[in-house]
């Protein structure tokens, strides 16, 4: 079978595609893991503080027991129907974040208190004391919630 200069260059080309396709692939999950050695290197785990939710709304009491009663820290905190990041970045204000990582649904659970960031134990994706994101992997911001803090009590409201 006789074949012409067209159909070579067509089949060689697309046997090219075939053979690089894996490649690429693989290309593009190396970099996911390229960080997973070790993402939370300058890292601790969150304290966990539990509280109670009614009515869509989780309150949480700040006193000077309390892990969170410091500006510059951060708690996971633990209620009936889930899990939210809490930090208090300073004098009377907080910040209710969704755990879940944007990246790929990991559970953030460390926090870098020297740059006051939230760190994804999966890819090392870090998270600003506000939701957003200063190096990924992830896409997009943490979900906010809307916080409010008087007297000892903090409530968020989570829907």
């Amino acid at each position: 079978m006789k074949i012409n200069r067209r159909d070579f260059l067509k089949k060689t080309g697309q046997s090219a595609i075939v053979l690089a396709v894996p490649a690429i692939a693989s290309s593009i999950l190396e970099g996911c893991n390229n960080n997973i050695t070790n993402p939370t290197s300058d890292s601790s785990s969150l304290p966990n503080v539990n509280d109670t939710y009614s009515n869509g709304i989780v309150k949480l009491t700040v006193d000077s027991s309390s892990p969170i009663s410091k500006a510059g820290t951060a708690v996971m905190l633990n209620y009936q129907n889930g899990q939210l990041l809490v930090d208090h970045p300073s004098v009377n204000t907080f910040n209710a974040l969704s755990p879940i990582c944007t990246h790929q649904g990991c559970l953030i659970s460390n926090y870098d208190y020297g740059s006051y960031q939230f760190v994804c134990p999966c890819h090392g994706s870090r998270y600003d004391v506000n939701g957003n994101v200063v190096s990924g992997p992830a896409p997009s911001p943490l979900q906010k919630y809307q916080a409010q803090f008087s007297g000892s009590l903090l409530t968020v409201n989570v829907g």
